[in-house]
């Protein structure tokens, strides 16, 4: 009797924690972003998510007066992917959204590079 007592506890605390892992995230807000390998003046900053009605908005803001709209925002699942344009050429941004953090990837033509986020409170 206790072992079914303790599967039955341990099946429903398994099931809580998957369902948990599941539910989708709320990217809006302040994320501030780190991409060790990109040129310097792109390897830091804010990217900027907001609901714009049904669909996200994405900025990316280097500095004070820098900032750069992104298009093709698309988020489902709790993965962000967006494109940015940033002298001539088009960034592919992908990544995982997780309460507090992103990690992903920036593709172009010479390569992908990692990127992390952190959200501001």
């Amino acid at each position: 009797m206790k072992i079914v007592k303790f599967l039955m506890i341990a099946i429903l605390i398994a099931s809580v924690s998957s369902v948990n892992a599941q539910k989708k995230v709320d990217p809006v807000g302040t994320w501030s972003y780190e991409a060790s390998q990109a040129p310097y003046e792109y390897s830091s900053g804010d990217i900027v998510i907001a609901k714009d009605g049904k669909d996200l908005s994405v900025q990316l803001v280097l500095g004070e007066y820098y900032k750069l709209n992104a298009s093709n925002v698309k988020y489902d699942k709790n993965e962000l992917s967006f494109d940015i344009f940033i002298e001539g050429e088009t960034i592919s941004v992908k990544s995982t959204v997780e309460k507090e953090s992103m990690d992903g990837t920036a593709s172009y033509t010479d390569g992908t590079i990692p990127i992390t986020a952190k959200k501001k409170k």
